[in-house]
């Protein structure tokens, strides 16, 4: 027993003890993951992203913000386009002429 007590004891200290290996990757390897590659092109798109809103005047820590609630899909539909979308809940010039006419009609 006391011999079964010992051989766990040390297997569990040379689970402990037990030293990780690890070597250089090269560039190649690292740009061919497409994980990794993915995931910089996504930062590289948010921090463009939040470029655009700041230079639109918005706030530097409220455009991070935003920024880091969107998904990877807003951010790659809003890359570039920012300036050409809708402002507001996409009120469209029928609709504002809609509204016009049913106010001119009730007045």
């Amino acid at each position: 027993m006391a011999y079964f007590r010992k051989f766990i004891g040390i297997a569990l200290l040379w689970l402990l003890v037990s030293s990780a290996y690890a070597a250089m990757t090269p560039t190649v390897q690292f740009a061919a993951e497409p994980e990794r590659v993915q995931l910089a092109r996504n930062l590289d798109h948010r921090e463009h992203v939040r470029q655009q809103l700041i230079e639109l005047g918005v706030d530097p820590i409220e455009a991070t913000e935003r920024v880091s609630q969107m998904t990877d899909q807003q951010v790659s539909r809003i890359q570039g386009k920012i300036t050409e979308l809708p402002a507001g809940a996409g009120m469209s010039t029928t609709n504002l002429l809609l509204i016009l006419i049913i106010l001119i009609l009730l007045l």
